[in-house]
């Protein structure tokens, strides 16, 4: 009786994911028709956008790489001069803003040229997809990158079938790759983070004494940027809703823009608060490694945000 009880429950998980699977692949097989309609015409006047994007923030990503070289220069002194710090924080912020209505202006510009289901599509997947339609993956770029050295090849029926098994193997790949990345959630993230918050900690060989100073600093830190990580959240919610609308208005998703620079370069200066805070706490040595590791945390931080 066992036997069959089991035998019926391994069949119907069988079943479920039989159906689930099932279900996925129409979503993907429905999801790669409304990507891959693009016209030539299309492709041709969003690749002429985005080399005019480039074209006009290189200067602007150039002098923004630099003001962060700088920054690191600043915040790895052994006495920190929180006013340049700070003059330098608004000289990155003004440019990111920059850079960020840039970016708008490209995606209004381009959105006349996109059906319906083309900037549904659009919407749901960001301003990251290739000229297929396709958010780009790494491995898009390599079937791309393969499939345009193999054009200045033979056009041999042969050659083209390899070229186009390669193309499908690398953006399957890249599909995989990026699923396995959608699957670690907030908390996995914040797990990872803090782990090698805890190796930094570690190899400073802090005091129990110095632990505790360290946490209360940590503590004091979250309950003062709050309310600004809140408010970060509403206005990357706020700006998502303005650009998906039927008829975005450039002022309002402007007006967003200026106060999602303005919390950031809020949140920018409480860390540099924050971490003189930590400097008062460790000695001569433990600061030299502190400082040696804070690049690499503060750039990791910056990346999730």
């Amino acid at each position: 009786m066992k036997t069959k009880i089991t035998t019926c429950i391994v069949v119907a998980l069988m079943l479920l994911s039989g159906v689930s699977q099932a279900q996925k692949r129409n979503r993907s097989d429905r999801m790669q028709k409304t990507t891959a309609n693009l016209t030539d015409a299309q492709k041709e006047e969003l690749k002429a956008a985005k080399l005019e994007y480039a074209k006009a923030t290189l200067d602007v990503r150039n002098e923004l790489n630099e003001l962060k070289a700088h920054q690191k220069t600043l915040m790895s002194a052994e006495k920190l001069d929180e006013k340049k710090v700070f003059e330098n924080i608004d000289n990155m912020t003004a440019l990111k803003k920059q850079l960020m209505k840039e970016r708008i202006n490209m995606r209004l510009a381009t959105s006349g040229l996109l059906g319906a289901d083309q900037q549904m599509y659009r919407n749901m997947r960001g301003d990251r997809f290739n000229m297929n339609g396709q958010q780009m993956n790494k491995g898009d770029k390599r079937a791309f990158a393969e499939k345009g050295n193999q054009e200045c090849m033979s056009d041999g029926q042969n050659q083209k079938m390899r070229r186009d098994t390669r193309g499908d193997s690398s953006k399957m790949r890249g599909q995989q790759m990026k699923s396995s990345k959608g699957q670690m959630n907030k908390e996995n993230r914040r797990a990872l983070a803090n782990k090698g918050k805890q190796r930094g900690i570690n190899a400073l060989d802090l005091s129990v004494d110095q632990q505790k100073q360290m946490k209360t600093i940590r503590l004091d830190s979250r309950k003062a940027t709050q309310n600004l990580r809140e408010e970060m959240q509403e206005l990357r919610l706020k700006q998502k809703h303005l650009l998906n609308d039927e008829a975005p208005n450039k002022n309002e998703i402007y007006a967003n823009i200026d106060q999602i620079s303005k919390v950031q370069n809020q949140l920018a200066k409480e860390r540099v608060l924050n971490q003189k805070e930590i400097r008062k706490v460790l000695d001569k040595d433990q600061l030299v490694i502190f400082l040696s590791k804070s690049h690499k945390m503060g750039e990791n931080r910056r990346s999730r945000m």
